[in-house]
């Protein structure tokens, strides 16, 4: 078998959440836990920081930010203020009606979005500079 003949990640997890609904679901409900956990990891990755480093420019501890860093659990708004305040990050979210296009982030931040998803009746953006 040829790696060329092997199916890509997006396959794979399109397949995922076609076949399983409460994969789906799970996929919807992380997702802007993934979004922040890539920027975050992101971020201290080109600081060439430690988890310990960044927590204390997070003031948090070191398994707040594994946590964090996990993309398992949605970040609270106060996280997200956090976030944004101690590494200097833009954070934008657009949640909008299903079928309806995002009018607060514009389409440039939407192509290099780090999560787009539709959900039941919504369709979220997540972007960040």
């Amino acid at each position: 078998m040829k790696l060329s003949d092997l199916p890509t990640h997006e396959e794979v997890l399109a397949d995922h959440l076609d076949a399983d609904p409460e994969y789906r679901r799970e996929w919807e409900r992380t997702a802007l836990a993934r979004a922040v956990a890539v920027k975050v990891i992101a971020y201290r990755a080109e600081h060439d920081l430690s988890q310990t480093a960044l927590a204390k420019r997070l003031k948090m501890s070191q398994p707040a930010v594994a946590r964090l860093e996990s993309g398992e659990h949605n970040p609270t708004f106060p996280m997200l203020l956090r976030i944004s305040d101690a590494l200097g990050v833009e954070l934008a979210i657009d949640i909008t009606p299903s079928g309806h296009e995002p009018q607060l982030i514009g389409s440039r931040a939407r192509r290099n979005a780090l999560e787009s998803f539709e959900g039941n009746g919504y369709a979220v953006v997540v972007a960040a500079t």
